[in-house]
């Protein structure tokens, strides 16, 4: 299911408003055919998967993760082409939340015959999906947190200095996790030290759209030269009430999309922030830092999942520190870990959010 999931990650910004998806057929304890969702309207993951298993699928085990479809969309039913192939088991995490699916899936599988399994690693799938998870149960928008950290809890080795925290690996990933999101947010103070592009540029393939920049920036000290002024992208600028009239001028001029929110303390209120970025269609919105944003959305409550890139280095005393006080920790319950070269993706949720996930998607199996 592993393998599976990392598959999925492959599509990372072209399956829209489709989920990502990756499946891989084991035969005997050998892989012998896998694949993902690569593109809206391509084939299913599971297409892919058994069309390149062929013969081999028979009397094989299918792992997806996301349960097959049942239904004709862009595509015809995933569970057709799985009966005809000869699997004799299939193994998802969870029911498929969309309406036209909900449990229809695994319904006509067994029907024909086929064992299949629910539930493997069933958390950590969900979250790897989580907007259209949230979406599909009509729960709202979606927000989650990512920081890269050293081993000992820095962002930095030193304030205002940018530091590459992770391996390639672990950036491209969160590349793709940026991909899977409407919106980017970063404070003003990680925009004047790091000047971050906030794109998806280390994914193998290009993405349908890249995700907006926004900017929380109570007093609109935003650079009006910056790189995506000088790029033509979209951007989102987020400053209070009270910020100088002449500067957000320039700032629009430039060509941003200045928003305005209530001040709270030591920046703007987030709730304003998600509400403003709700009206303007961004309701999949990650939140990328630095420390004191971060904090804002825990403090808040206002955030759905966590994702925590750690490596193996040390940064010391001198070092910026995500942490506010000693006894603090990554926020949530943890419910993924993979690891990568040297890294590891910490994948948490918020209790809280996640307890209404779980009662919906109990209402929505039936």
């Amino acid at each position: 299911m592993n393998r599976a999931r990392d598959l999925a990650r492959s599509g990372a910004g072209r399956t829209g408003p489709n989920p990502i998806v990756g499946a891989v057929v084991i035969r005997e304890g050998r892989e012998v055919g896998s694949g993902y969702h690569g593109r809206l309207g391509d084939l299913h993951a599971e297409v892919v998967a058994l069309d390149q298993a062929g013969d081999a699928a028979r009397g094989a085990t299918l792992y997806v993760s996301l349960e097959p479809c049942a239904h004709h969309g862009r595509t015809p039913p995933c569970v057709d082409r799985i009966i005809q192939s000869g699997v004799s088991r299939v193994v998802c995490p969870a029911i498929d939340p969309d309406g036209r699916v909900r449990g229809r899936g695994i319904a006509a599988l067994r029907a024909a015959g086929i064992r299949v399994d629910v539930g493997c690693l069933s958390d950590a799938a969900i979250l790897d999906t989580l907007a259209f998870y949230r979406d599909r149960l009509e729960l709202g928008g979606t927000v989650s947190l990512k920081m890269a950290i050293s081993e000992d809890g820095m962002v930095a080795r030193a304030r205002g200095r940018r530091d590459d925290v992770t391996s390639e690996a672990a950036r491209a990933d969160a590349h793709a996790l940026r991909a899977v999101h409407d919106a980017v947010v970063v404070g003003i103070e990680t925009v004047l030290v790091d000047q971050p592009r906030l794109d998806c540029r280390l994914l193998a393939d290009a993405v349908d759209r890249e995700p907006v920049p926004v900017v929380l920036d109570t007093h609109a000290r935003m650079p009006v030269d910056n790189v995506w002024a000088r790029t033509g992208r979209e951007y989102v600028v987020v400053c209070s009430h009270d910020a100088d009239a002449t500067r957000v001028a320039a700032l629009q001029r430039a060509g941003a999309h200045v928003v305005r929110a209530n001040a709270s303390a030591g920046g703007v209120d987030v709730g304003d922030v998600l509400r403003a970025l709700s009206r303007a269609g961004l309701r999949r919105v990650l939140v990328e830092g630095g420390p004191r944003v971060f904090w804002s959305f825990v403090d808040a409550g206002a955030w759905d999942a966590a994702w925590c890139y750690r490596s193996a280095s040390t940064f010391g005393p001198g070092g910026v520190g995500l942490f506010r006080a000693p006894a603090e920790r990554f926020p949530g319950r943890l419910v993924d870990e993979t690891t990568m070269g040297n890294d590891r993706r910490l994948g948490y949720v918020n209790e809280a959010s996640w307890s209404r996930l779980a009662a919906a998607l109990e209402q929505a199996r039936g």
